[in-house]
């Protein structure tokens, strides 16, 4: 008898601190719950293994990638099931990247930003490597654990592809790129939005196509074309010189800030040089309107670290490129 008294006495304490413990829950501060990871980690990619050979998914060559419209990736339809996410903004200076914020459930705010052609190295260290409907997914998680890169590679030489950045402080970012990265993987798979295939667009050519071999190898012999980014191109035989063909949008090209006005075949450029003690100058001109105040522009560096600085010297060349560039050029 004493023991059964024993027993129910233990039960009936038991019974208390669990009541207590179910007061002291729904007492909590909501506002710093994350309600999102559970959302979150049912959106994660369909995994298996990872391709190492060459990636010949024709969904996602650099010629279609160049032209996809990056913002839509991240749209407000992408982000819903986040929380409640803003219009996403356009990269000021590329064609490739956009950023959108998000306030989850509890309150806690989140950006997202996606990179097409960015650089998806899967050699370095702290990087976990999977697959996403047959494409490597490269990760890398901040060491303050707020922030987390989850590349998705399209390209395997050189290993470029998109990124998606994630800053969340009150949650998991790398579960939240990974749940974005495989969304942005299945529209690639299906039907991606595209920027207008309007008449001389720079966003479909091919940086790396666009100037003559033999006046690059004038310039800089014995060199390679390598794929930057998507919209831009290195031409070098090694570290220096260094040839640079770039694309992007923003306001037009004036003669402030050091530019130096120039006409190049009956277009108006702009050249500057280097801030430092080596070689550089930098041409760039405006193509054609983009939207509202802002054009596509086209930019040629060429780069030295063997020479010193000398202004007529380095542009000489830059200028010499440019030429090629814009002859080669499709027109507006």
């Amino acid at each position: 008898m004493l023991l059964n008294a024993q027993r129910r006495r233990i039960a009936s304490a038991l019974a208390l601190v669990a009541a207590l413990g179910a007061l002291s829950a729904c007492g909590q501060n909501l506002g710093k719950s994350n309600f999102a990871r559970t959302t979150v980690a049912a959106e994660a990619g369909s995994g298996g293994e990872v391709p190492s050979g060459d990636i010949n998914d024709p969904a996602v060559t650099p010629a279609v990638m160049r032209t996809i419209d990056p913002c839509p990736l991240v749209g407000k339809e992408v982000l819903s099931s986040l929380g409640t996410p803003e219009d996403p903004r356009p990269s000021l200076s590329s064609f490739g990247s956009c950023r959108a914020k998000v306030v989850d459930a509890g309150g806690k705010e989140l950006s997202v930003s996606v990179d097409i052609g960015a650089s998806t190295y899967v050699s370095t260290s702290g990087a976990t490597v999977t697959a996403v409907e047959g494409l490597p997914q490269v990760e890398r998680k901040a060491k303050d654990g707020k922030s987390c890169e989850v590349g998705i590679m399209t390209l395997r030489k050189p290993e470029r592809g998109m990124s998606f950045s994630v800053t969340y402080d009150g949650g998991d970012p790398c579960a939240t790129g990974r749940a974005v990265a495989a969304k942005a993987v299945k529209t690639l798979h299906a039907s991606p939005a595209k920027y207008p295939s309007t008449p001389g667009t720079l966003t479909a050519v091919d940086p790396c196509a666009v100037a003559d071999t033999a006046v690059l190898n004038e310039v800089a012999p014995h060199g390679a074309t390598a794929l930057t980014t998507f919209h831009s191109c290195d031409w070098t035989p090694g570290s220096s010189p260094r040839i640079s063909i770039g694309f992007r949008y923003g306001l037009p090209p004036e003669e402030r800030d050091g530019n130096k006005k120039i006409e190049i075949d009956g277009v108006t450029a702009y050249q500057k040089v280097g801030r430092g003690s080596s070689a550089e100058c930098k041409v760039e001109w405006r193509h054609k309107p983009w939207v509202d105040d802002q054009v596509e522009i086209a930019n040629v560096v060429y780069q030295n670290y063997d020479e010193k600085k000398d202004e007529a010297a380095s542009c000489e060349k830059a200028v010499k490129i440019a030429k090629s560039v814009i002859s080669k050029l499709p027109k507006p």
